[in-house]
């Protein structure tokens, strides 16, 4: 009850900020969060910066729950109570609240937990080392030979959500879903003065965006929607968020559309490889705010100008916090790399990525390293334009499918749109995001040919997932335009149809494609339960360990998950990295074994002793083995026959030490 309590408070300092925004600028309550949620993370990552996170974090929380309580002191003295429900004052605000609620009470309920290698390799563990430290994971230890660089944004929401120190998975679970729900929120926006026949049914197909784009097919395993703490769609989300916002802002008045800026600063603070979406957005907003400004604003040079300076800006946020996050991580991987430690490597920068991927495409010469890889650039977009016809993206199929859907959206926005002016604006949007949606593809292209190791054309590696955070923004960008047009459209009754379609579309989607047991709302426990088993064993080694002890795993066949796994669950003791995971064992042992590491004892020992090792845990151990290094230990691994061990490293040895039960570790 601690946890949600904690969890609670947050949301009423959110509540007070947007209660005072919307009440003190005029900004609609569905807009509110949205902006409210970017301005805080901006404010987080400056302070992050500066090494000041936790007192940061508490001066927002204070701000917050000041400001709610003047709203409710003018509440009182004007004896009008609706001035503090001004955050629920429309729709989208009221999905918001009414979403971010109901989450938090299943979320604490079910207590989810991190499942899959990419949660435990950076993203969980960078907020379990935020919140634990109140430092930017950036400058924490993680006996991680390289610097952890990703962008911030989720970390940093993880971390505002657990404030005090004590981390949980399934609040940074919920913090991601807070900002798919204010994305969310803000694509209901621009259909609200339609009524409920025309928001209604929007709003319906963007709650179930999440889920359209979590499964690939109809399946029997858990649907990650809303469970799951990966940047891909809350990148993709936040994308068509910001899109949508700058739709229902724009009317707003000349000055209440300088906060589509932060909005823009947090759809780019999300993942570097989808930092391009962000980008996108900007170009789309700019195009909109130059080349279709209200008559209100004038036409003269002046106004023009004005129009010009704000789109200018709208690229210039993204691309400013970037250059300066990358000076940032910079500037820590070359003192890292000075102090004897091992610093980011790339074979080559991204500007050269770019030019030489795109010279060879368009049939001329790379440098050197780039030739070296002519074949892999070929078989890539030969095997991405296969995967486009025919690898399953989303509930709606292949890419082909969700394009199809995406473009028949815009062509109804066209169709219903009010006049030439809103039509050459659905046109303009249509087409620059067309092409935003081509560079995003050439840029994985690249990223496969020149960048990524794990992946081969006949099995791009998580193709779905990358396409993905494109694919769920530009629908939920063509649904904002859609609900717009369809707002503002003479012909009510092909509105309201249209709208209907849409929601009617996205319902049949979830039903039909996904095993509702498997989806949020059926999820259990029993889903967690291999994994509360490691992070159990993982508590009562904290438990008998100091703070400041380090620990070296052995975990026989792993492939690198479980040691993920345990590198955040130890926290704050430290996983030394020794060989990253696997199994351990004697040259020439391992033929057919998935990262076995060959070591003679000697070898092994060196490893131990390379990461400074306190303690070795023994999680799973086999005969491979007991064979190899039971002479490094006292005991010859009789305690590990027995199941997970805890060994001190002495200099007689490895010796035996206790391990708390669950009982004994307050588990």
């Amino acid at each position: 009850m601690t946890e949600l309590l904690e969890v609670l408070l947050v949301l009423l300092a959110l509540w007070g900020l947007c209660t005072a925004l919307v009440r003190r600028s005029g900004l609609p309550a569905s807009l509110a969060p949205l902006a409210v949620l970017s301005l805080v993370l901006l404010v987080l990552l400056a302070a992050g910066m500066a090494d000041c996170l936790r007192p940061a974090a508490y001066v927002l929380l204070a701000l917050g729950w000041a400001l709610g309580a003047a709203e409710g002191v003018t509440a009182l003295r004007r004896k009008n109570g609706r001035l503090l429900l001004a955050a629920l004052a429309a729709p989208g605000g009221a999905l918001f609240w009414g979403g971010a609620a109901a989450l938090a009470l299943w979320l604490c309920r079910l207590r989810p937990e991190f499942l899959s290698f990419d949660e435990y390799s950076f993203w969980g563990l960078a907020a379990s080392l935020t919140t634990r430290t109140g430092r930017l994971y950036t400058v924490c230890e993680t006996g991680l030979p390289w610097q952890m660089t990703q962008f911030a944004a989720l970390p940093l929401a993880g971390f505002f959500f657990q404030p005090s120190g004590v981390f949980a998975a399934w609040r940074a679970i919920f913090a991601a879903d807070v900002l798919l729900l204010a994305a969310l929120a803000a694509a209901v926006a621009p259909a609200e003065k339609g009524g409920a026949r025309l928001w209604g049914p929007p709003a319906l197909a963007a709650l179930l965006l999440p889920t359209i784009f979590s499964v690939t097919s109809h399946t029997a395993a858990l649907n990650g929607a809303w469970l799951e703490f990966l940047g891909d769609l809350p990148a993709g989300v936040l994308f068509g968020g910001a899109v949508a916002f700058w739709l229902a802002v724009r009317e707003q008045g000349r000055n209440l559309r300088w906060l589509a800026l932060p909005v823009l600063c947090l759809a780019g603070n999300i993942k570097s490889n989808t930092f391009v979406l962000a980008l996108a957005a900007a170009g789309i907003i700019a195009v909109d705010a130059v080349c279709f400004a209200p008559a209100s604003e004038g036409r003269g040079p002046r106004a023009l100008a004005g129009r010009l300076g704000f789109g200018a800006a709208c690229l210039a946020a993204p691309a400013a916090q970037y250059l300066l996050w990358s000076r940032y991580t910079a500037g820590l991987v070359q003192a890292n790399a000075a102090s004897g430690g091992m610093g980011d490597t790339m074979n080559a920068s991204l500007p050269a990525v770019v030019a030489n991927g795109v010279r060879m495409l368009l049939g001329g010469t790379g440098e050197a390293f780039f030739e070296q890889h002519r074949a892999d650039l070929f078989a890539y977009k030969a095997a991405m334009e296969t995967a486009f016809l025919q690898q399953p993206v989303s509930a709606l199929g292949a890419g082909a499918a969700v394009c199809g859907c995406i473009a028949c959206l815009l062509l109804a926005a066209l169709l219903l749109a009010p006049d030439r002016r809103e039509r050459l604006r659905v046109a303009a949007a249509a087409l620059c995001s067309a092409g935003c949606y081509l560079g995003y593809g050439l840029m994985l292209l690249l990223s496969y040919a020149f960048v990524l190791k794990d992946s081969t054309p006949d099995s791009l590696a998580s193709y779905a997932r990358y396409m993905d955070s494109c694919y769920a923004g530009w629908m939920l960008l063509a649904l904002a335009m859609l609900a717009r047009q369809a707002a503002a459209s003479r012909r009510q009754v092909p509105a309201r149809a249209a709208a209907l379609a849409v929601g009617a579309l996205a319902a049949a989607l979830v039903l039909w494609q996904t095993e509702p047991q498997f989806t949020v709302l059926g999820a259990s426990r029993g889903e967690y339960a291999a994994v509360r088993s490691e992070r159990s064993l993982a508590a009562r080694t904290c438990a008998a360990l100091s703070p400041e002890d380090r620990v070296f795993l052995v975990c026989q066949g792993d492939t690198g998950y479980y040691w993920f796994l345990y590198a955040e669950a130890l926290l704050p003791n430290i996983l030394v990295y020794g060989a990253g995971g696997g199994t351990y064992g004697l040259p020439g042992q391992g033929e057919g074994i998935a990262y076995y590491q060959p070591c003679t004892p000697e070898q092994f020992a060196a490893l131990v002793e390379e990461g400074d090792a306190d303690y070795l845990l023994v999680a799973r151990s086999d005969d491979i083995f007991y064979e190899s290094y039971a002479g490094l230990f006292t005991d010859g691994l009789a305690a590990a026959a027995e199941g997970p061990a805890l060994y001190r490293v002495t200099a007689a040895g490895y010796e035996p030490a206790a391990l708390p039960s669950a009982e004994e570790a307050g588990l």
